[in-house]
Protein backbone atom coordinates (compact mmCIF):
# COMPACT_ATOMS: atom_id res chain seq x y z
CA UNK A 1 0.00 0.00 0.00
CA UNK A 2 1.32 3.50 -0.79
CA UNK A 3 0.46 4.86 2.68
CA UNK A 4 0.62 3.68 6.26
CA UNK A 5 -2.75 3.21 8.03
CA UNK A 6 -2.21 6.56 9.73
CA UNK A 7 -1.31 8.06 6.36
CA UNK A 8 -4.63 6.92 4.92
CA UNK A 9 -6.40 8.57 7.84
CA UNK A 10 -4.48 11.80 7.24
CA UNK A 11 -5.31 11.84 3.53
CA UNK A 12 -8.98 10.91 3.87
CA UNK A 13 -9.49 13.40 6.70
CA UNK A 14 -8.21 16.36 4.72
CA UNK A 15 -9.67 15.44 1.35
CA UNK A 16 -13.15 14.66 2.65
CA UNK A 17 -15.57 12.65 0.53
CA UNK A 18 -18.42 13.95 -1.62
CA UNK A 19 -20.39 11.49 -3.71
CA UNK A 20 -21.80 14.10 -6.09
CA UNK A 21 -19.65 16.08 -8.51
CA UNK A 22 -18.93 19.68 -7.55
CA UNK A 23 -17.23 22.54 -9.47
CA UNK A 24 -13.80 23.97 -8.86
CA UNK A 25 -14.16 26.79 -6.26
CA UNK A 26 -11.94 29.15 -8.25
CA UNK A 27 -13.50 28.72 -11.70
CA UNK A 28 -17.03 27.77 -10.71
CA UNK A 29 -16.78 24.99 -13.29
CA UNK A 30 -14.03 22.70 -14.60
CA UNK A 31 -12.25 20.77 -13.32
CA UNK A 32 -15.19 19.05 -11.65
CA UNK A 33 -14.34 16.97 -8.59
CA UNK A 34 -15.93 13.99 -6.83
CA UNK A 35 -15.13 11.45 -4.12
CA UNK A 36 -11.86 12.10 -2.32
CA UNK A 37 -10.67 14.95 -4.54
CA UNK A 38 -10.84 12.90 -7.76
CA UNK A 39 -10.81 14.76 -11.08
CA UNK A 40 -10.70 13.61 -14.69
CA UNK A 41 -12.67 13.44 -17.93
CA UNK A 42 -15.09 10.98 -16.33
CA UNK A 43 -16.17 13.56 -13.73
CA UNK A 44 -18.98 15.62 -15.23
CA UNK A 45 -21.75 17.80 -13.77
CA UNK A 46 -24.53 15.74 -12.23
CA UNK A 47 -22.36 12.64 -11.68
CA UNK A 48 -23.07 10.65 -8.50
CA UNK A 49 -21.00 7.67 -7.35
CA UNK A 50 -21.03 5.04 -4.60
CA UNK A 51 -18.75 5.04 -1.57
CA UNK A 52 -17.03 1.99 -3.04
CA UNK A 53 -16.20 3.88 -6.24
CA UNK A 54 -14.89 6.81 -4.19
CA UNK A 55 -12.59 4.44 -2.27
CA UNK A 56 -11.38 2.81 -5.50
CA UNK A 57 -10.52 6.16 -7.09
CA UNK A 58 -8.81 7.26 -3.87
CA UNK A 59 -6.53 4.21 -3.91
CA UNK A 60 -5.76 4.79 -7.59
CA UNK A 61 -5.02 8.49 -7.12
CA UNK A 62 -2.97 7.89 -3.96
CA UNK A 63 -0.94 5.25 -5.80
CA UNK A 64 -0.29 7.75 -8.60
CA UNK A 65 0.80 10.40 -6.08
CA UNK A 66 3.05 7.88 -4.32
CA UNK A 67 4.62 6.92 -7.65
CA UNK A 68 5.32 10.57 -8.39
CA UNK A 69 6.99 11.03 -5.00
CA UNK A 70 9.20 7.99 -5.61
CA UNK A 71 10.09 9.12 -9.14
CA UNK A 72 10.73 12.78 -8.36
CA UNK A 73 12.63 12.11 -5.14
CA UNK A 74 14.67 9.13 -6.30
CA UNK A 75 17.56 8.54 -3.92
CA UNK A 76 16.14 10.64 -1.09
CA UNK A 77 15.89 8.70 2.17
CA UNK A 78 12.41 9.11 3.66
CA UNK A 79 10.73 7.62 6.71
CA UNK A 80 7.26 6.14 6.30
CA UNK A 81 5.63 9.18 7.90
CA UNK A 82 7.67 11.62 5.80
CA UNK A 83 6.54 9.71 2.71
CA UNK A 84 2.91 9.89 3.94
CA UNK A 85 3.17 13.66 4.31
CA UNK A 86 4.67 14.10 0.84
CA UNK A 87 2.06 11.87 -0.78
CA UNK A 88 -0.70 13.90 0.88
CA UNK A 89 1.02 17.08 -0.30
CA UNK A 90 1.44 15.80 -3.88
CA UNK A 91 -2.16 14.54 -3.93
CA UNK A 92 -3.29 18.06 -2.97
CA UNK A 93 -1.07 20.33 -5.09
CA UNK A 94 -0.34 18.06 -8.04
CA UNK A 95 2.70 16.35 -9.54
CA UNK A 96 3.80 19.41 -11.52
CA UNK A 97 3.91 21.59 -8.42
CA UNK A 98 6.05 19.04 -6.57
CA UNK A 99 8.38 18.72 -9.56
CA UNK A 100 8.99 22.48 -9.72
CA UNK A 101 9.11 23.06 -5.98
CA UNK A 102 11.97 24.37 -3.87
CA UNK A 103 11.13 21.49 -1.55
CA UNK A 104 12.23 18.99 -4.19
CA UNK A 105 15.35 20.96 -5.09
CA UNK A 106 16.47 21.05 -1.47
CA UNK A 107 15.81 17.36 -0.91
CA UNK A 108 17.65 16.37 -4.07
CA UNK A 109 20.57 18.55 -2.92
CA UNK A 110 20.92 16.33 0.14
CA UNK A 111 19.42 18.52 2.88
CA UNK A 112 17.74 16.86 5.87
CA UNK A 113 14.29 15.59 4.87
CA UNK A 114 12.83 16.28 8.31
CA UNK A 115 13.99 19.91 8.22
CA UNK A 116 13.13 20.62 4.58
CA UNK A 117 9.62 19.16 4.67
CA UNK A 118 8.76 20.95 7.93
CA UNK A 119 10.00 24.27 6.51
CA UNK A 120 8.63 24.02 2.98
CA UNK A 121 5.15 22.49 3.38
CA UNK A 122 3.68 25.43 5.39
CA UNK A 123 4.52 27.74 2.48
CA UNK A 124 1.95 25.97 0.30
CA UNK A 125 -1.11 27.54 1.93
CA UNK A 126 -2.26 29.91 -0.82
CA UNK A 127 -5.46 29.88 -2.83
CA UNK A 128 -6.47 32.16 -5.72
CA UNK A 129 -7.04 35.05 -3.28
CA UNK A 130 -4.26 34.52 -0.74
CA UNK A 131 -3.75 32.28 2.31
CA UNK A 132 -6.50 29.73 2.90
CA UNK A 133 -7.30 28.58 6.42
CA UNK A 134 -8.00 25.00 5.40
CA UNK A 135 -4.68 24.72 3.56
CA UNK A 136 -2.82 26.12 6.56
CA UNK A 137 -4.40 23.49 8.77
CA UNK A 138 -3.69 20.73 6.28
CA UNK A 139 -0.03 21.67 5.98
CA UNK A 140 0.23 21.83 9.78
CA UNK A 141 -1.36 18.39 10.07
CA UNK A 142 1.07 16.95 7.49
CA UNK A 143 4.04 18.37 9.40
CA UNK A 144 2.64 17.10 12.70
CA UNK A 145 2.17 13.65 11.14
CA UNK A 146 5.76 13.35 9.95
CA UNK A 147 7.09 14.41 13.36
CA UNK A 148 5.33 11.62 15.22
CA UNK A 149 7.33 8.49 16.12
CA UNK A 150 7.46 5.79 13.47
CA UNK A 151 5.40 2.65 14.04
CA UNK A 152 7.36 -0.19 15.60
CA UNK A 153 7.39 -3.83 14.46
CA UNK A 154 4.37 -6.03 15.25
CA UNK A 155 6.47 -8.08 17.65
CA UNK A 156 7.46 -5.01 19.62
CA UNK A 157 3.90 -3.71 19.59
CA UNK A 158 2.61 -7.01 21.00
CA UNK A 159 5.19 -6.97 23.78
CA UNK A 160 4.47 -3.37 24.66
CA UNK A 161 0.71 -3.97 24.73
CA UNK A 162 1.22 -6.95 27.05
CA UNK A 163 3.36 -4.83 29.34
CA UNK A 164 0.73 -2.12 29.44
CA UNK A 165 -2.02 -4.60 30.23
CA UNK A 166 -0.06 -6.20 33.07
CA UNK A 167 1.59 -3.12 34.54
CA UNK A 168 -0.96 -0.35 34.06
CA UNK A 169 -4.35 -1.34 32.67
CA UNK A 170 -6.46 1.43 31.15
CA UNK A 171 -10.18 1.97 31.66
CA UNK A 172 -11.87 3.53 28.63
CA UNK A 173 -13.99 5.79 30.81
CA UNK A 174 -10.77 7.21 32.26
CA UNK A 175 -9.41 7.65 28.74
CA UNK A 176 -12.52 9.62 27.74
CA UNK A 177 -12.33 11.79 30.83
CA UNK A 178 -8.66 12.68 30.24
CA UNK A 179 -8.92 13.09 26.47
CA UNK A 180 -7.57 16.50 25.41
CA UNK A 181 -7.42 16.06 21.65
CA UNK A 182 -3.65 15.50 21.60
CA UNK A 183 -2.20 13.91 18.49
CA UNK A 184 -1.18 10.66 20.17
CA UNK A 185 -4.61 10.38 21.81
CA UNK A 186 -6.33 10.87 18.45
CA UNK A 187 -4.14 8.12 16.97
CA UNK A 188 -5.08 5.78 19.85
CA UNK A 189 -8.83 6.32 19.37
CA UNK A 190 -8.52 5.81 15.61
CA UNK A 191 -6.60 2.58 16.17
CA UNK A 192 -9.32 1.38 18.55
CA UNK A 193 -12.04 2.31 16.06
CA UNK A 194 -10.28 0.42 13.25
CA UNK A 195 -10.09 -2.69 15.45
CA UNK A 196 -13.89 -2.89 15.77
CA UNK A 197 -16.18 -4.60 13.31
CA UNK A 198 -18.99 -2.63 11.70
CA UNK A 199 -21.49 -4.50 13.89
CA UNK A 200 -19.55 -3.58 17.04
CA UNK A 201 -19.42 0.09 16.05
CA UNK A 202 -23.16 0.11 15.32
CA UNK A 203 -23.92 -1.53 18.67
CA UNK A 204 -21.76 1.01 20.48
CA UNK A 205 -23.39 3.93 18.64
CA UNK A 206 -26.90 2.69 19.47
CA UNK A 207 -26.10 2.29 23.16
CA UNK A 208 -24.16 5.55 23.40
CA UNK A 209 -26.84 7.65 21.71
CA UNK A 210 -29.62 6.03 23.73
CA UNK A 211 -28.36 7.88 26.81
CA UNK A 212 -29.03 11.26 25.21
CA UNK A 213 -32.72 11.34 26.19
CA UNK A 214 -34.58 14.45 27.34
CA UNK A 215 -34.89 12.93 30.81
CA UNK A 216 -31.16 13.33 31.44
CA UNK A 217 -30.66 16.76 29.93
CA UNK A 218 -28.82 19.12 32.32
CA UNK A 219 -30.92 21.78 34.01
CA UNK A 220 -30.92 25.34 32.73
CA UNK A 221 -30.13 26.79 36.13
CA UNK A 222 -27.22 29.20 35.82
CA UNK A 223 -24.18 28.13 37.80
CA UNK A 224 -21.93 30.47 39.82
CA UNK A 225 -19.11 31.82 37.68
CA UNK A 226 -21.15 31.91 34.47
CA UNK A 227 -19.89 34.53 32.01
CA UNK A 228 -22.16 35.75 29.22
CA UNK A 229 -21.17 38.95 27.47
CA UNK A 230 -24.14 40.89 25.98
CA UNK A 231 -22.74 40.81 22.46
CA UNK A 232 -25.24 41.53 19.66
CA UNK A 233 -25.75 38.58 17.31
CA UNK A 234 -25.27 38.81 13.54
CA UNK A 235 -26.03 36.09 10.99
CA UNK A 236 -23.97 35.63 7.85
CA UNK A 237 -26.97 34.08 6.13
CA UNK A 238 -28.97 37.31 5.70
CA UNK A 239 -26.17 39.28 4.06
CA UNK A 240 -27.23 41.60 1.26
CA UNK A 241 -23.87 40.92 -0.43
CA UNK A 242 -22.84 37.92 -2.54
CA UNK A 243 -20.40 36.87 0.21
CA UNK A 244 -22.89 35.55 2.77
CA UNK A 245 -21.89 31.89 2.48
CA UNK A 246 -18.21 32.67 3.13
CA UNK A 247 -18.24 35.65 5.50
CA UNK A 248 -18.37 33.85 8.87
CA UNK A 249 -15.03 35.44 9.79
CA UNK A 250 -16.28 38.94 9.01
CA UNK A 251 -19.61 38.43 10.80
CA UNK A 252 -17.79 37.29 13.94
CA UNK A 253 -15.43 40.24 13.99
CA UNK A 254 -18.34 42.58 13.24
CA UNK A 255 -20.15 41.27 16.34
CA UNK A 256 -17.07 41.97 18.45
CA UNK A 257 -16.82 45.51 17.05
CA UNK A 258 -20.53 46.16 17.64
CA UNK A 259 -20.02 45.21 21.30
CA UNK A 260 -16.67 46.84 21.99
CA UNK A 261 -17.01 49.90 19.73
CA UNK A 262 -20.73 50.67 19.46
CA UNK A 263 -21.33 53.31 16.82
CA UNK A 264 -18.11 52.55 14.94
CA UNK A 265 -20.24 51.30 12.03
CA UNK A 266 -23.13 53.67 11.51
CA UNK A 267 -23.63 53.59 7.74
CA UNK A 268 -26.52 52.13 5.76
CA UNK A 269 -27.15 48.38 5.72
CA UNK A 270 -26.41 45.53 8.12
CA UNK A 271 -23.47 45.86 10.48
CA UNK A 272 -21.58 42.84 9.17
CA UNK A 273 -22.10 43.99 5.57
CA UNK A 274 -20.64 47.37 6.54
CA UNK A 275 -17.73 45.63 8.24
CA UNK A 276 -17.14 43.38 5.21
CA UNK A 277 -16.78 46.46 3.00
CA UNK A 278 -13.98 47.66 5.30
CA UNK A 279 -12.30 44.24 5.22
CA UNK A 280 -12.28 44.21 1.43
CA UNK A 281 -10.08 47.31 1.44
CA UNK A 282 -7.38 45.13 3.00
CA UNK A 283 -8.01 41.73 1.39
CA UNK A 284 -10.44 38.81 1.21
CA UNK A 285 -12.98 38.03 3.94
CA UNK A 286 -11.12 34.75 4.72
CA UNK A 287 -7.77 36.50 5.18
CA UNK A 288 -6.77 36.84 8.85
CA UNK A 289 -4.41 39.73 8.11
CA UNK A 290 -7.26 41.66 6.47
CA UNK A 291 -9.45 41.07 9.52
CA UNK A 292 -6.72 42.24 11.90
CA UNK A 293 -6.07 45.35 9.79
CA UNK A 294 -9.79 46.19 9.85
CA UNK A 295 -10.06 45.77 13.63
CA UNK A 296 -7.02 48.01 14.08
CA UNK A 297 -8.58 50.63 11.81
CA UNK A 298 -11.65 50.66 14.06
CA UNK A 299 -9.61 51.41 17.18
CA UNK A 300 -9.15 47.92 18.62
CA UNK A 301 -5.95 46.04 19.34
CA UNK A 302 -5.98 42.71 17.50
CA UNK A 303 -3.61 39.83 16.85
CA UNK A 304 -4.10 36.59 14.93
CA UNK A 305 -2.80 33.62 16.93
CA UNK A 306 -2.50 29.88 16.32
CA UNK A 307 -1.58 28.85 19.86
CA UNK A 308 -5.04 28.93 21.40
CA UNK A 309 -6.04 26.84 24.42
CA UNK A 310 -9.11 26.81 26.64
CA UNK A 311 -7.48 29.01 29.29
CA UNK A 312 -6.79 31.75 26.72
CA UNK A 313 -10.47 32.05 25.92
CA UNK A 314 -11.56 32.04 29.56
CA UNK A 315 -8.99 34.73 30.42
CA UNK A 316 -10.26 36.95 27.59
CA UNK A 317 -13.88 36.48 28.65
CA UNK A 318 -13.01 37.35 32.25
CA UNK A 319 -11.60 40.61 30.89
CA UNK A 320 -14.82 41.25 28.97
CA UNK A 321 -13.36 40.45 25.56
CA UNK A 322 -15.22 38.21 23.07
CA UNK A 323 -13.01 35.90 21.00
CA UNK A 324 -13.32 35.04 17.28
CA UNK A 325 -12.22 31.40 16.88
CA UNK A 326 -11.50 29.34 13.75
CA UNK A 327 -12.31 25.62 13.75
CA UNK A 328 -13.33 22.62 11.60
CA UNK A 329 -17.10 22.10 11.38
CA UNK A 330 -17.37 19.12 9.02
CA UNK A 331 -16.84 15.41 9.55
CA UNK A 332 -17.18 13.49 12.83
CA UNK A 333 -15.63 14.91 15.99
CA UNK A 334 -13.10 12.05 15.98
CA UNK A 335 -11.71 13.28 12.64
CA UNK A 336 -12.97 16.82 11.89
CA UNK A 337 -12.57 18.19 8.37
CA UNK A 338 -13.54 21.18 6.29
CA UNK A 339 -12.10 24.40 5.01
CA UNK A 340 -12.66 26.00 8.39
CA UNK A 341 -15.34 28.09 10.07
CA UNK A 342 -15.34 31.05 12.47
CA UNK A 343 -17.61 31.74 15.40
CA UNK A 344 -17.47 34.14 18.35
CA UNK A 345 -16.98 33.00 21.94
CA UNK A 346 -19.13 35.22 24.17
CA UNK A 347 -19.35 33.24 27.40
CA UNK A 348 -18.28 30.34 29.58
CA UNK A 349 -20.22 28.05 31.94
CA UNK A 350 -17.63 26.47 34.27
CA UNK A 351 -20.13 24.08 35.88
CA UNK A 352 -21.05 22.46 32.56
CA UNK A 353 -17.71 23.11 30.83
CA UNK A 354 -19.50 24.78 27.93
CA UNK A 355 -18.71 27.84 25.86
CA UNK A 356 -21.47 30.21 24.85
CA UNK A 357 -20.97 30.83 21.16
CA UNK A 358 -22.45 33.22 18.64
CA UNK A 359 -22.24 31.06 15.51
CA UNK A 360 -23.05 33.21 12.45
CA UNK A 361 -24.10 30.15 10.41
CA UNK A 362 -26.50 28.58 12.93
CA UNK A 363 -26.54 25.55 15.23
CA UNK A 364 -23.80 22.98 14.56
CA UNK A 365 -23.87 19.22 15.19
CA UNK A 366 -20.64 18.95 17.17
CA UNK A 367 -20.58 15.15 17.20
CA UNK A 368 -21.38 14.31 13.57
CA UNK A 369 -20.45 17.56 11.81
CA UNK A 370 -22.58 19.84 9.67
CA UNK A 371 -25.41 22.05 10.82
CA UNK A 372 -28.71 21.22 12.52
CA UNK A 373 -30.13 24.60 11.52
CA UNK A 374 -28.95 27.59 9.51
CA UNK A 375 -32.05 29.72 9.93
CA UNK A 376 -31.50 33.36 10.86
CA UNK A 377 -30.85 33.62 14.61
CA UNK A 378 -30.41 29.89 15.25
CA UNK A 379 -26.75 30.38 16.13
CA UNK A 380 -27.41 32.85 18.95
CA UNK A 381 -25.61 31.97 22.22
CA UNK A 382 -25.26 28.29 21.34
CA UNK A 383 -23.67 26.11 24.03
CA UNK A 384 -20.68 24.23 22.64
CA UNK A 385 -19.01 21.73 24.97
CA UNK A 386 -15.34 22.13 25.79
CA UNK A 387 -14.79 18.45 25.04
CA UNK A 388 -16.34 18.19 21.58
CA UNK A 389 -15.87 21.72 20.31
CA UNK A 390 -12.34 21.80 21.70
CA UNK A 391 -11.40 18.81 19.54
CA UNK A 392 -12.61 20.70 16.47
CA UNK A 393 -10.69 23.82 17.49
CA UNK A 394 -7.39 22.36 18.73
CA UNK A 395 -7.05 19.83 15.91
CA UNK A 396 -3.31 19.28 16.36
CA UNK A 397 -3.52 19.13 20.17
CA UNK A 398 -3.67 21.50 23.12
CA UNK A 399 -2.37 24.96 22.30
CA UNK A 400 -3.01 24.85 18.54
CA UNK A 401 -6.34 26.68 18.27
CA UNK A 402 -6.80 29.55 15.83
CA UNK A 403 -8.16 32.78 17.35
CA UNK A 404 -8.07 36.53 17.25
CA UNK A 405 -6.94 38.16 20.47
CA UNK A 406 -8.83 41.43 20.76
CA UNK A 407 -8.20 44.19 23.28
CA UNK A 408 -9.47 47.73 23.68
CA UNK A 409 -7.31 50.30 21.94
CA UNK A 410 -5.42 52.95 23.85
Amino acid sequence: MPLTPEGWTLLKTWEGCRLSAYPDPASGGAPWTIGYGHTGAEVVPGLTISQEQAEAWLKQDATDAAGAVVRLLSGVGLTARQRDALISFCFNVGVGALERSTLRKRLMAGESAAVVIAEELPRWDKGPYGPVEGLKRRRAAEVSHLRMPEATSPQHQTKTAAQVRSDKPIQLQDAVRHHKGLAHQQEAWLQLERSLTEEQRDAFAELFRATASPSVEPSNQEAPGLIQLPVPYLSQNDSATSQGSRMCFSSCCAMAVAYLKPGAMNGPGQLDDQYLAKVQRHGDTTDASAQVATLLSLGLQARFRTDGCIDHLIEQLQRGMPCPVGWLHKGPVSAPTGGGHWSLVIGWDPAKRQFLMHDPNGEVDLVNGGYVSTTIGSGHAQRYSERNWGRRWMVEGTGTGWWIQIDQGT
